[in-house]
C-alpha cells in the first residue's frame, strides 16, 4: 500500500482503529459486575470526547494530500478544513446527546459506538469522489441511522420510526444505483473527474439519446441526494422519522450529516455542471416547495420537536436555492449559511434537552419521556431571564432579523438570485420568510407573555426550569449564541473561509 496514501488518511485511520478498541474495550468492562450503568455511561463519554479531540488534532495538523486507488476517495485542503468544522460540531451535538440518553435511560453502550460509526462514515464521505464509494459510504451511514432511529426498544414509535426509515432509505438507494447504472452504461465511469471530463464535451445532434439517458442518470443520483437533506418534495419520511426517534437520534439526525451530504451535493453539481445548466430550474422548485412545505406544515404544530423539523426543511431550501447559480460565490454563501444553521441548530436542540431536563422532576426519570408542547414554555422568562432572552437571540437569527448573523446569510441567499435575475424567486422566498416569522415570534409571545396553566394529568411538566446555565451544556449555549451575533458584525473570517472550502473543492 502507497506510503503517501498512509500519512493521508492517518486521521481515519486512527479513527477506526480507536472505535474498535472502543467496542472491545467496553463489551469486557460491561461484563464486570462491579461497575453499574453510570460508570459506564461517564466511561464511554469520555472516551468518545478523548476521540474527538485527538481526531481534531490530527486534522488540524494534517498537510498531506492524497488520493486512493484512481481517486476513489480524495483529501485535499478543503477535505481537511471541513473535517475540522465537522468534529467542531460532533463535539457540541455530543453534549447534548449524552444528556438525551441519560434522561432517556438508554443503558447500552453500542448506542455511541454506532454513534462513531456513522460519524466514521460521513467522514469518508468528504473525502468522497466517486459514486461507488459514494454508494457503499452512504449505505453504511444509512444503516447505522436505521439502528440509532429504533434504538429505544421498549417504544412502539421509535420501532415505526426505524421501519419507516429503513424502508423509505431502501427504495431511494435503489433510484440511486438505477442512475448510476444509466451513467455507468452511457460513460463506463462512475468517478466524479472522469465524468466531469467526458461531460465537457459537445453532444453531437445524433447523440440527442445519450444525452437523454445521462440526464435521467443524474437527475436519478441528485434525487438521491435531495433525499438525504430531507429536501421537498422528498422530505415525506423525515418528520414522522425525527419526531419517533429518541431524542439523542433526532439531535444526530438534525445536525451530524449535513456539512458531509452538503459536500458531496456541490462535488456532484461540480462535476455535472454542463448537464445541470440545462435542467438547474429544478434546484429552483426544490427550494421554494421546501421553504413553502416547511413553513406552513410549521404553523400548525403544537408540538417544540415536530415544529424544529419542518423549520428545519424550511431552512434547507435557503441551502438549495444557491445551487441554481452553479458558482463559486453561490456555493460558498451554502457553506456560509450552512455553518450559522448549525450553531442555530445546537442552540434550539440544546435547549431543547434542557427543556426535558429542567421540567421534569428527578424522581420521575423512570417514567417514560412526554410529548414537549409549545405552550410548556410559558412562563419560562419569569423563571430563568437569561434563558428568555436566548430565547430572542435564537429565533430572531432563524428568523432572519438583525442584528443576528441568520439575517446576514439569508440575505446573501437573496442577493444572490437577485445577481442571476431570478426576482420572481427571491420575491417568493422573501415572502416566505417573512410568514416564517409568525410562528418563531408566537414562541417569543409564550415564553414572555403567557402564563403556565397545570392540572392533574400533567404534573410532570411544572414549570421548573433551575440554572442549568451554569453547567458545561449552559457555557455552550452561551459561547454559540454570542457567536451569532459576532459574525454579523465581523463576518470576514468565515467568509474567507467559505470561499476556500469551496475553491478546494472545485479543484479537486
Amino acid at each position: 500500500m502507497d506510503t503517501a496514501f498512509l500519512k493521508a488518511f492517518l486521521p481515519e485511520i486512527f479513527f477506526s482503529v480507536s472505535i474498535f478498541l472502543q467496542i472491545v474495550f467496553n463489551s469486557r468492562f460491561i461484563n464486570k459486575l462491579d461497575f453499574n450503568f453510570p460508570i459506564i455511561y461517564k466511561e464511554t463519554i469520555f472516551q468518545i470526547l478523548l476521540i474527538f479531540v485527538c481526531l481534531g488534532l490530527a486534522y488540524n495538523s494534517l498537510k498531506i494530500e492524497g488520493f486512493f486507488y484512481s481517486f476513489l476517495l480524495l483529501n485535499d485542503s478543503g477535505s481537511s478544513f471541513l473535517k475540522l468544522f465537522f468534529v467542531f460540531f460532533c463535539i457540541l451535538s455530543l453534549i447534548f446527546i449524552s444528556r438525551s440518553v441519560f434522561l432517556q435511560q438508554i443503558n447500552f453502550f453500542e448506542f455511541f459506538s454506532i454513534f462513531l460509526l456513522s460519524v466514521f462514515a460521513l467522514l469518508l464521505l468528504i473525502n468522497t469522489s466517486d459514486i461507488l464509494s459514494m454508494y457503499l459510504i452512504i449505505e453504511m451511514q444509512a444503516l447505522c441511522f436505521y439502528i440509532l432511529a429504533s434504538f429505544k426498544r421498549d417504544s412502539s414509535y421509535a420501532t415505526e420510526a426505524g421501519l419507516k426509515y429503513f424502508i423509505a432509505g431502501s427504495f431511494i438507494s435503489g433510484i440511486f444505483l438505477f442512475g448510476a447504472s444509466i451513467l455507468y452504461g452511457c460513460l463506463g465511469t462512475l468517478n466524479l473527474n472522469s465524468l466531469s471530463a467526458l461531460l465537457s464535451f459537445v453532444f453531437q445532434a445524433d447523440d440527442y439519446l445519450l444525452k437523454l439517458l445521462i440526464v435521467i442518470g443524474v437527475l436519478l443520483i441528485t434525487v438521491t441526494l435531495l433525499f438525504k437533506i430531507a429536501a421537498s418534495p422528498f422530505h415525506f419520511w423525515s418528520p414522522d422519522v425525527y419526531e419517533g426517534s429518541p431524542l439523542a437520534s433526532t439531535i444526530i439526525f438534525s445536525i451530524v450529516p449535513k456539512i458531509s451530504l452538503f459536500t458531496f451535493f456541490i462535488r456532484w453539481v461540480f462535476s455535472c455542471s454542463i448537464f445541470f445548466l440545462d435542467i438547474q430550474f429544478l434546484f429552483l422548485i426544490v427550494s421554494v416547495l421546501s421553504v413553502f412545505f416547511g413553513t406552513f406544515f410549521a404553523i400548525r404544530q403544537k408540538r417544540v420537536k415536530r415544529l424544529i423539523i419542518y423549520s428545519s426543511i424550511a431552512q434547507v431550501g435557503f441551502l438549495i436555492a444557491p445551487f441554481f447559480n452553479l458558482s463559486i460565490d453561490g456555493f460558498a454563501y451554502v457553506y456560509f449559511f450552512l455553518f450559522i444553521y448549525l450553531v442555530t441548530s445546537v442552540l434550539v436542540w440544546g435547549n431543547l434537552v434542557g427543556f426535558y431536563i429542567n421540567s421534569y422532576h428527578f424522581q420521575n426519570y423512570s417514567r417514560k419521556i412526554q410529548t414537549f408542547f409549545i405552550s410548556n414554555l410559558a412562563g419560562l422568562s419569569r423563571a430563568n431571564k437569561i434563558q428568555g432572552f436566548s430565547f430572542i437571540i435564537i429565533f430572531f437569527s432563524i428568523s432572519g432579523i438583525p442584528p443576528y448573523s441568520g439575517f446576514l446569510a439569508k440575505i446573501l441567499i437573496f442577493l444572490s438570485l437577485i445577481e442571476f435575475k431570478q426576482f420572481l424567486v427571491a420575491i417568493i422566498l422573501i415572502l416566505l420568510n417573512m410568514i416564517a416569522v409568525y410562528y418563531y415570534t408566537r414562541i417569543i409571545k409564550i415564553t414572555f407573555f403567557e402564563t403556565k396553566t397545570l392540572n392533574n394529568n400533567n404534573l410532570e411538566f411544572q414549570t421548573n426550569y433551575n440554572s442549568y446555565l451554569y453547567e458545561l451544556s449552559g457555557f455552550i449555549l452561551v459561547f454559540l449564541l454570542v457567536t451569532l451575533i459576532y459574525i454579523f458584525f465581523n463576518p470576514t473570517l468565515f467568509f474567507i473561509a467559505s470561499h476556500y472550502t469551496v475553491l478546494g473543492i472545485e479543484n479537486f
